[in-house]
């Protein structure tokens, strides 16, 4: 009875705790259904282990936050022991496996999207640089193309690894987890409006600071808070600067006056100039004339040489005001590119911006002594210096020159060119025709030194001549080489029936007598026709003294008077 009874409650007893056993079972096993793969709920970590983080399901098994979802050393600081955290189930098989990755990714994609969609902008940091471009951590990984991190060109692109900017999402697709993301369409949308605010209180006129932003081969562009403007190199000074660097660097305030406004171009046009007095308001004044100073020579041209008398003023030497002698070709041989020169303000022109200059002038002006050495009519020795198609530069004992022109070369002859008569280098005797100081000028003659032709030849002179040309009205004769007499038709004969033809032939000789001579239009006239009736009358004469009976001559002229 009392081992039945030891038995039954044995018995009873394990069938008491097989039954709390399955309790337990369907408890855990129930709790276990509705853990299910892609489930996200709140655990909290109970234990830390190589493989990773454990935590309290309300199961038998715990579940494993594994490390291996996180680069080493990155991983989240939240995760620790007692920290309760939102997981999604991986797979119930075996131990369960849990993901706190992928619950952050999906809210950081989340909040990328809501911004995406309102059209707001995400911030992030770049993290390092690939083929292209950038990998920036926005919370996600995106790209960023090297072009679209600043608004210049970019050659160097480890200088922004590791800043943080704020960026705009051009390319968003959550499905393929890509996004592209773009800084310069920030910075290009600020400039914009920066710009349009800029343009509606800048006005031309106004004086402002900025700062130089860009600089180029003509000018450089001044950041003016949003907007920049152009300072064009010829607006940088009065004066002609040569590189826009010779005055501004990058990143130097400047003042300037703004000069244009292009709204509808959103372009602004700038001077630094317009600040300082005009150089050539004062000029009259600073450089009168008769003042020397020194200069330096900044261009040299065919005509003269400009000289810098200061930033921004320039005078001409022209050539013929470096010497008194020889003055082109030692302007050539000395003044050079760079020199610093000696000049005299001979003349200034403030409307035109022009300042003459003189070396020459300097010096004892031999012109003054030029009308006591070199009176008219004076004939001088001199050395041909210079020919040119107009006539000859004769360089004359006082050093100064004086000019033979072409048609002073010779009384009678044409002369082509004046090389057909000297050569340069060669000392010849020349008159003084005129001297005129106040023009540094003297006219020189050669056929002066001799005695003019035509004035040798008086009317009613008796000459020789050869026949060397045949026109309609008559013939030309060559009394002596280059002067030539005309013989008129009517002159030609004193036969009746010949007066009105042309009876002379080229090359025969004959003789004339002159019956007009005219020295200024070198033109001299002869008559065959009169010689010959000269000749009749002195036989008339002749056989009068012998004979009282009329004479041939009588004849002749009671013949004349009745035609």
């Amino acid at each position: 009875m009392t081992d039945n009874t030891n038995l039954n409650k044995n018995e009873t007893h394990f069938e008491e705790n097989e039954e709390m056993s399955m309790a337990d079972l369907m408890k855990e096993f129930d709790s276990a259904g509705n853990i299910t793969a892609g489930k996200e709920l709140d655990v909290t970590i109970i234990a830390e282990n190589e493989d990773g983080y454990m935590v309290d399901l309300g199961m038998k098994s715990e579940g494993l936050i594994p490390k291996t979802e996180f680069d080493e050393g990155k991983i989240p600081p939240e995760l620790k022991v007692g920290a309760t955290v939102k997981v999604k189930v991986l797979n119930m098989h075996g131990q369960p496996v849990l993901s706190y990755r992928e619950v952050i990714e999906k809210e950081r994609w989340d909040k990328i999207e809501k911004l995406v969609n309102e059209g707001k902008t995400v911030k992030g940091t770049i993290t390092k640089t690939i083929k292209g471009g950038f990998l920036a951590d926005i919370g996600v990984n995106a790209f960023l193309h090297i072009s679209q991190v600043d608004t210049n060109f970019v050659k160097d692109g480890e200088k922004y690894v590791g800043k943080t900017y704020d960026f705009a999402v051009t390319e968003f697709d959550r499905r393929a987890k890509k996004v592209v993301i773009s800084r310069r369409k920030i910075l290009e949308d600020e400039k914009t409006a920066r710009r349009t605010s800029a343009l509606e209180t800048i006005a031309e006129g106004q004086i402002m600071d900025g700062t130089v932003s860009r600089i180029t081969a003509f000018g450089a562009f001044i950041d003016l808070g949003g907007i920049d403007g152009l300072l064009h190199i010829g607006e940088m000074a009065w004066y002609k600067v040569k590189k826009a660097e010779d005055l501004v660097h990058q990143g130097q305030t400047v003042r300037v006056q703004v000069t244009k406004v292009d709204k509808n171009g959103g372009k602004i046009s700038l001077s630094m100039k317009n600040l300082s007095p005009h150089p050539w308001d004062s000029a009259a004044e600073r450089f009168p004339v008769g003042l020397i100073m020194k200069g330096k020579v900044t261009s040299i041209m065919d005509y003269g040489a400009f000289v810098e008398l200061e930033q921004g003023i320039e005078g001409l030497l022209h050539a013929s005001e470096y010497a008194w002698n020889d003055s082109e070709a030692s302007f050539r041989k000395n003044v050079k590119k760079g020199n610093e020169i000696e000049v005299k303000i001979i003349a200034v022109d403030k409307e035109n911006k022009k300042i003459s200059l003189s070396i020459k002038k300097m010096q004892a002006n031999p012109w003054d002594e030029a009308v006591r050495h070199y009176a008219p009519g004076t004939t001088v020795k001199g050395i041909v210096q210079n020919l040119m198609p107009f006539g000859a530069f004769v360089k004359l004992p006082e050093g100064i020159e004086g000019l033979v022109h072409i048609s002073d070369f010779s009384w009678t002859e044409r002369i082509k060119h004046p090389e057909d008569m000297v050569k340069k280098g060669q000392e010849i005797d020349v008159v003084i025709l005129e001297v005129n100081p106040q023009n540094e000028k003297i006219s020189l003659s050669i056929k002066h030194t001799k005695t003019d032709p035509y004035k040798k030849y008086k009317s009613g002179a008796v000459v020789s001549a050869k026949v060397i040309r045949v026109a309609e009205f008559g013939a030309f004769a060559e009394i002596e080489p280059g002067i030539e007499a005309l013989i008129k038709n009517s002159e030609a004969s004193s036969i009746k029936e010949d007066r009105n033809k042309s009876i002379l032939k080229e090359g025969d000789e004959i003789e004339a007598k002159i019956i007009k001579v005219d020295i200024r239009d070198r033109k001299i006239e002869a008559s065959i026709k009169k010689l010959e009736f000269e000749r009749e009358k002195e036989l008339v004469k002749k056989y009068a003294a012998q004979s009282e009976k009329p004479t041939l001559g009588e004849i002749l002229t009671e013949d004349s008077e009745a035609e």
